[in-house]
């Protein structure tokens, strides 16, 4: 017992404190009205209209999700709005409604600063209609910027858990660009000596883009299974999809999409495309399951979406590139 008491958060891990809270959270009554709870990328209730209302919250901290002296006010602004809509987006043909900003900020800060963030903040809600409904303002040693989304659904909840055997593992966009961009920056060169695909790498970490409208496209048209973003790496959205649900999945690293800046920026070198693309986290593209059937009709809907691998039953995921079985290890970010 003791030696338990004694062990690091590191030694569980973020997903396995999430997984904790998951075990050992109260027990909703049915007056709650819960249609899906903690575990997935939004919590969501049900009104008695039959309308479902999805909760989702993301923080970013100073020097842990950016730098002040690489990111302006704007784009650290957005960057919060569009962690939170990627959420709600993930859940289907869903959209936000009201938003919930908490900002922690140091005494000393510049009044338009603050105000710049916060314009940057509004301007971004009104891009998706959120309306500002309250939220809290405190002094703290660095900027902490804390945002609640509520969104709205009249239709089926897409969750992480309902892929089946043999579902096809699609993706928006393309992988790696933010993870290349964040080791640009952490080079500190400066700007005048960037070259343009570096320029467009850092951008992609610095101001990614929610997908919802093609969240919202896809699932009217389409049967999705499951579905997640890649806010934490599409190494982690696969699991998230697969052996957390007691599934499996076999992956062409072939398939993946990468840009051309990647390969640009890695000089080709296959190993650290991949290493980027699977671990780099922070693109909200979406991670979904389909079954095969409906292929050629989402083809036809979204050409640019890319086919990276098949679910199975074996609760394994394994990756393949050229037929041949490639043993990969997580190497992302962890939070503890």
């Amino acid at each position: 017992m003791d030696k338990e008491k004694k062990k690091p958060l590191s030694s569980l891990g973020e997903f396995g404190l999430i997984k904790f809270i998951r075990d050992n959270n109260t027990h909703p009554q049915r007056y709650h009205q819960v249609h899906l709870d903690i575990g997935d990328d939004c919590f969501c209730f049900q009104s008695h209209k039959n309308s479902k209302y999805l909760v989702t919250t993301d923080i970013l901290i100073e020097n842990t999700h950016f730098k002040k002296q690489w990111a302006t006010p704007e784009q650290i602004g957005q960057k919060a709005v569009e962690v939170n809509v990627s959420d709600i987006a993930s859940m289907g043909n869903a959209k936000p409604l009201y938003a919930f900003i908490s900002l922690g900020v140091p005494k000393n800060i510049e009044e338009n600063y603050v105000k710049r963030l916060f314009k940057s903040i509004k301007k971004t809600c009104q891009k998706y209609c959120i309306h500002i409904s309250g939220g809290d303002t405190v002094s703290s040693e660095y900027i902490t910027i804390s945002i609640t989304v509520i969104g709205i659904s009249d239709s089926n909840i897409i969750t992480r858990s309902k892929a089946k055997n043999k579902d096809l593992i699609c993706t928006t966009g393309t992988f790696g660009d933010s993870g290349a961009g964040l080791d640009i920056l952490l080079k500190n060169k400066k700007k005048e000596n960037l070259k343009q695909f570096e320029k467009n790498l850092i951008k992609r970490h610095l101001l990614p883009q929610a997908k919802i409208t093609i969240a919202n496209l896809i699932s009217r048209n389409i049967n999705i299974t499951s579905m997640t973003d890649s806010s934490d790496g599409l190494f982690k959205s696969i699991e998230l999809l697969t052996t957390d649900n007691k599934k499996g999945a076999n992956i062409n690293l072939n398939s993946i999409p990468i840009s051309k800046d990647l390969q640009k920026f890695t000089n080709n070198n296959i190993q650290k495309i991949y290493n980027y693309a699977l671990f780099g986290a922070e693109e909200f593209e979406l991670v979904f399951t389909i079954n095969p059937i409906d292929k050629i009709k989402l083809q036809k809907l979204v050409p640019s979406i890319s086919y990276i691998g098949v679910v199975n039953n074996t609760n394994e995921v394994e990756y393949f590139e050229n037929d041949q079985k490639r043993k990969i290890k997580y190497s992302g970010f962890k939070h503890f």
